[in-house]
């Protein structure tokens, strides 16, 4: 068994995150209580992004990281939608994949950077 992929600092940070989200999507919430607009898109946005970047950085297969979070906002938006505290959004759907996009891109962008400095 690999003791390095259990002791990875980014895994780590990725599994804190991950149990800080389920909480964030599933947890009751009070109507009305948005005092920034769209606040909730911006929180969907930098989880999905942090999620995926902290997978990335530990190591993990672009496709398998992109994959896992895919699953998991799909998952977390229909959960929601049977729950009857919560609502769930296709807005919320988007800027979860955009968070996805955007921290592949900025991934993709400081891998090829910092392969471009040591040549």
């Amino acid at each position: 068994m690999n003791k390095g992929r259990y002791l990875n600092s980014w895994l780590n940070f990725f599994f804190l995150l991950f149990i800080v989200s389920l909480y964030l999507f599933f947890a009751p919430v009070e109507e009305n209580t948005e005092a920034i607009p769209y606040l909730d898109k911006l929180a969907h946005f930098t989880i999905f992004f942090s999620l995926l970047f902290l997978l990335l950085k530990a190591g993990l297969a672009n496709n398998l990281a992109t994959s896992i979070c895919l699953i998991y906002a799909v998952f977390s938006e229909t959960i929601q939608h049977f729950l009857i505290y919560r609502e769930s959004s296709l807005g919320d759907l988007c800027f979860d994949i955009l968070g996805i996009i955007f921290a592949l891109l900025l991934f993709s962008y400081l891998k090829n950077d910092t392969l471009n400095i040591n040549k």
